[in-house]
């Protein structure tokens, strides 16, 4: 490998810092997780989808680095992204030009590979030179999920911790934005002091859908581009289709596009074949292809008493609510705006299960026992379903995520809470006193 292509990526071998425009002020939470893991020996693993911001936070992390008095040379950072070539290559030249020295003579050397997973054959060789020289810190960052068929699975076992940065909270893009917020973990009613000044937000944070380049961003036309252009597109056409992988990506696009018109939407493949012109077998494996991209997520019908899904009955939504105003022009009623608003909060909650019978249905079942259950309901207005499922299960907590009313009340004697989603996703979850 080139010498000129490693020293393009890491001028602060020269200049001791990081240019300014590859590293901005603000900082994600996840930073600090990042950071913690710095001394430690396993390999860290960032991933999450295209544009959370990433690359940032490698380079954030390596900002820390030299504050911290870290020799410069002593950090190789390399992206994948748009370069073609080989880890091991990568390791060797810098080694023979730069550190001018084995490896293992060395104290404590970082390298940071962003993209990683577009490197042919590359758990195998972060494996191997992890295994020979335990001075060697790596972190690696990917726009897939390395936990979803990737060949990290076996090589990395024992040797990696995962983070996952999705798009930012609104609590995060607020903070971007310059907005003053109460605590995390003060009580609702000091959100609700704030309205005027939060809840006009929650709209404009929805339409960007918690991408950081575009927080700022007002014209619906640039956003929706940028959305199609930079994350759509280079996950379907680049990510999963490229290097002549076999498959159809038009298909995989009309797919992406019926679950992010409508997101929520209940996985019926016979049906969704139908109208991509495709099986059930390869709408399946697309959507599976799909998650792996981290485009969307499934969330599965909660059955038994274990937290287990039926395979079957699994519903769909984009991993942000960008995808559904980039892919739906026009204006949205009001069955429209509660799916996004669903969609919202089943990211912000890190959703993995709903809970639907024959007779009833509830948005969203979190907690280690299914003990949390949330209904969307923009006007606040049921029906609730909380009692049916407090049959199946003990209810802990009962929310109701409306667009703009707080209160309380009881259905089927399980009370519940009504908490407006802006200010929800702001951080104001708590009733005084809860």
């Amino acid at each position: 490998m080139d010498i000129s292509r490693i020293i393009e990526y890491n001028r602060w071998w020269d200049t001791g810092q990081i240019r300014r425009d590859l590293c901005p002020e603000y900082e994600r939470s996840m930073l600090n997780s990042l950071i913690s893991s710095l001394p430690s020996r396993y390999v860290s693993v960032l991933r999450g989808p295209r544009r959370t911001g990433k690359s940032t936070i490698l380079y954030q992390s390596i900002r820390h680095l030299l504050s911290s008095g870290v020799d410069p040379e002593k950090i190789l950072f390399f992206s994948f992204d748009a370069e073609s070539g080989d880890i091991q290559e990568l390791i060797d030249e810098y080694r023979d030009s730069v550190l001018a020295s084995p490896i293992d003579s060395k104290d404590r050397i970082y390298i940071f590979l962003d993209e990683v997973q577009k490197c042919r054959g590359w758990s195998e060789q972060v494996k191997r030179n992890y295994d020979l020289y335990p001075n060697i810190k790596f972190v690696l960052n990917g726009s897939v999920s390395f936990n979803l068929g990737m060949e990290s699975s076996e090589s990395l076992a024992g040797r990696a911790r995962e983070f996952v940065l999705m798009p930012m909270s609104f609590r995060e893009y607020l903070e971007l934005r310059g907005e003053r917020l109460p605590d995390e973990g003060s009580p609702l009613k000091r959100y609700l002091m704030a309205r005027e000044r939060l809840q006009p937000r929650f709209t404009h944070y929805l339409s960007t859908g918690g991408f950081p380049e575009i927080a700022s961003e007002e014209d619906l036309s640039t956003i929706r581009e940028y959305v199609m252009s930079g994350i759509v597109r280079r996950v379907v056409y680049g990510d999963l289709f490229g290097d002549n992988r076999i498959g159809d990506p038009e298909s995989m696009m009309s797919l992406l596009r019926a679950i992010s018109e409508k997101p929520g939407m209940l996985l019926n493949y016979d049906r969704l074949g139908s109208d991509i012109g495709r099986d059930r077998r390869t709408v399946s494996s697309y959507i599976s292809r799909l998650e792996y991209g981290m485009v969307i997520r499934t969330l599965g019908n909660l059955t038994g008493s274990a937290l287990t899904s039926s395979r079957k009955n699994r519903k769909a939504y984009p991993v942000s609510t960008a995808l559904t105003f980039a892919f739906r022009i026009g204006t949205m009623g009001d069955e429209e705006l509660g799916r996004i608003y669903e969609t919202a909060l089943v990211n912000h909650m890190d959703a993995s299960f709903f809970w639907r019978r024959s007779r009833g249905e509830v948005d969203i079942i979190t907690g280690e026992k299914g003990e949390y259950a949330t209904e969307v309901k923009l006007g606040g207005n049921g029906p609730f379903h909380f009692g049916r499922y407090s049959r199946y299960r003990e209810i802990r907590r009962a929310l109701v995520i409306t667009k703009n009313i707080s209160g309380s009340g009881s259905d089927d004697g399980i009370s519940y809470e009504m908490v407006p989603a802006w200010a929800f996703c702001a951080g104001g979850d708590r009733s005084e006193g809860s």
